[in-house]
């Protein structure tokens, strides 16, 4: 059996109790014109609300990895220059952000299952935007018109699978 509440918290639950049916009381008898206005007032504070939340962005990545991932469109730019290897070359960009609080090490991003980039390490808040002809199987690099459909993150921290579009 649970306890009885104390005497004073009794009194506050029936003093609000009361409060409550006195303005609930007042409403009904309130005219139309009154109860119209208390209609748009709380329509317009639940719209208010509701459109406050989805507004505000979520807390982070949603994966345990604490990672982010885009899929940023090539620019109209014909081409670029890869440093280091003198040919230029059209292609879309990937972006990794790592979101979480951790630093990842021995990082291994791979498109597809095939096509890999490796990096040693990537620092909280930290991201990496690297063109698809950056990725590597053996010596070979991605077709120029290659289109990655996913993007796989490994590191010591986990790892997480995302789809690109």
């Amino acid at each position: 059996m649970s306890e009885p509440l104390p005497a004073r918290a009794r009194r506050l639950a029936e003093a609000v109790a009361g409060r409550a049916r006195a303005l609930a009381e007042d409403f009904r008898r309130a005219d139309r014109f009154f109860k119209l206005r208390a209609g748009v007032i709380a329509a317009w504070a639940v719209l208010s609300l509701a459109t406050i939340f989805g507004a505000c962005p979520s807390a982070g990545p949603g994966n345990d990895l604490g990672a982010e991932v885009a899929l940023l469109k090539a620019d109209p730019v014909p081409g670029e220059q890869i440093p280091g290897e003198g040919k230029v070359v059209g292609s879309a960009k990937i972006m990794v952000r790592n979101e979480s609080d951790d630093v990842w090490t021995d990082v291994v991003l791979k498109l597809d299952g095939r096509w890999r980039y490796d990096q040693a390490t990537l620092r909280p808040r930290d991201y990496v935007v690297l063109l698809v002809s950056q990725f590597r199987q053996g010596q070979d690099a991605p077709p120029s018109d290659y289109r990655p459909r996913v993007l796989e993150v490994r590191c010591g921290q986990g790892r997480h699978r995302f789809e690109l579009r």
